[in-house]
């Protein structure tokens, strides 16, 4: 390790952490979901059980500014301050860090998330203002980090690190993952921000409900070639024991008033028998909804029944295309059929929305034809709500080693410009360019939403005066992203 940082190291006493979660340059658009940043709550619990302080400033609900910043950092005095950023928010998380940097050069800066765990050295390499970074599950290697940094060591063989030495950035071998979730502590959601939010927690729920999110499992098994969870959790799945999520259910609704949960999971009805059982603490937990995301290959007819008499108002499938062919390219492991059940059983068993997400580009051999079968699919079906993205060739995935293997992305992209909506892509796929793209996108959610008797449905399916302001809201948010393309 370099001399100037080991120096710091020594010099750091027993003191907070504070963890940030960057801004998000679409944070404030109520086409879009913003939900609390329970990766920080978890581990904001783990380092309190290491006996250390920490702190969460949440610059997606709070506007940033390097003052109100400043203020945090004169007031907490903290040791370390880690920071968890996506691909698109890595700069402004760089940018923070130099901000904490200028203003008490001695603490330490620690990276985490998605894109530095797919891309640990370059990470340290392309943003200096890090010092350290944490790649894979954060939990017990933040907290050893912070405790070997507050007793004067360096932290250079702890497991799961990346961290700069005289010879460059070397890499720590991965840390195994946490095989039982349960000895983890809950997630501290004492200092999350409840108070109101732009757009959804999720599509079809307005942020005045007072949602909480909740992770009965993690990870997944599936390798979908576009998804970026891999470089975190590679492809396994770890399921937590039901008394546990009870317990943390009975706490949300009596500490946060939650009454309307977000299962979190990437996929709920994995074990769709642990699924029902999880269904019927849901009923006896005192919320009065709660929505979550699956797959169309993991229900039954029973199970959505079940789901929509313990209160499921809402389930998700990423279906991405409907094309036979691009299901098997992206590793999908799902069929046409498959969805067409899903979406009509869930219709069948009462539950009040259904969503589907599709990608624009999810292969980049996709044809018209590709094309032209999902927007049969998206037609076709009694969907709530659809979803259409462009494809984004996120650091970590196979998609985006055959999208470079064959130049479809330019050169020297900006990291904040890997989003999937409000910005033009700077990639393109064998067959269309990025302008086409865009075209495919809007054409599939104008033909979607804009439908007389669509609009009609939601409007007569209105409960309340705070839904009647989500979906003007949302409305006119769509109509500005689809005039202008942007959020």
């Amino acid at each position: 390790m370099s001399c100037a940082l080991t120096r710091r190291a020594a010099q750091v006493e027993p003191g907070s952490v504070l963890l940030v979660r960057p801004p998000d340059p679409f944070q404030g658009a109520a086409l879009l979901s913003h939900t609390r940043p329970m990766n920080l709550a978890y581990l904001a619990s783990s380092l309190r059980l290491a006996g250390l302080q920490v702190d969460i400033a949440d610059y997606e609900a709070t506007p940033y500014s390097e003052e109100h910043l400043g203020a945090l950092l004169q007031r907490l005095s903290p040791a370390v301050v880690g920071f968890s950023a996506t691909t698109p928010t890595i700069g402004s998380a760089a940018g923070l860090a130099r901000a904490v940097k200028r203003r008490r050069g001695d603490t330490l800066t620690v990276i985490g998330g998605s894109h530095a765990s797919a891309l640990p050295k370059e990470t340290l390499e392309e943003f200096p203002s890090f010092d350290y970074l944490v790649r894979g599950e954060g939990e017990l290697t933040l907290a050893e980090l912070s405790l070997r940094l507050r007793e004067g060591g360096a932290g250079q063989d702890i497991r799961g690190i990346a961290y700069r030495s005289e010879d460059g950035v070397r890499v720590n071998p991965s840390r195994e993952l946490v095989e039982d979730l349960d000895s983890l502590p809950f997630p501290a959601r004492d200092l999350l921000d409840y108070s109101l939010r732009a757009g959804h927690s999720s599509r079809g729920f307005s942020n005045a409900l007072r949602c909480g999110e909740l992770f009965t499992s993690r990870g997944c098994p599936v390798a979908c070639s576009f998804c970026a969870i891999q470089a975190t959790f590679g492809r396994s799945v770890r399921f937590r024991d039901p008394l546990f999520i009870a317990d943390e259910l009975d706490r949300m609704v009596r500490e946060q008033k939650v009454n309307h949960v977000v299962i979190a999971d990437d996929t709920f009805t994995l074990n769709p028998e642990r699924a029902a059982v999880i269904c019927e603490i849901l009923t006896r937990s005192g919320i009065r909804s709660w929505n979550c995301d699956t797959r169309v290959n993991t229900v039954t007819p029973e199970l959505l029944r079940l789901m929509r008499r313990c209160g499921c108002e809402k389930v998700a499938f990423g279906v991405e295309s409907g094309s036979p062919r691009l299901l098997e390219l992206m590793g999908k492991g799902i069929t046409v059929g498959q969805v067409e059940n899903a979406v009509r059983w869930a219709r069948e068993a009462g539950i009040r929305h259904v969503e589907g997400n599709f990608i624009i580009g999810c292969d980049p051999s996709e044809t018209r034809e590709d094309l032209d079968q999902t927007r049969r699919l998206i037609r076709g079906l009694p969907w709530s709500f659809v979803s259409v993205s462009v494809v984004v060739p996120y650091p970590g995935t196979p998609l985006r080693e055959k999208m470079l293997a064959a130049g479809l992305i330019e050169p020297g992209v900006p990291w904040e410009d890997y989003v999937i909506f409000g910005k033009k892509p700077r990639w393109r796929t064998a067959n269309f360019s990025a302008e086409e793209l865009l075209e495919y996108q809007r054409s599939f959610t104008r033909s979607f939403y804009l439908r007389p008797r669509y609009v009609l449905e939601q409007l007569a399916a209105i409960r309340s005066r705070e839904e009647l302001g989500y979906w003007t809201r949302a409305g006119l948010s769509y109509l500005k992203w689809y005039a202008t393309g942007k959020m």
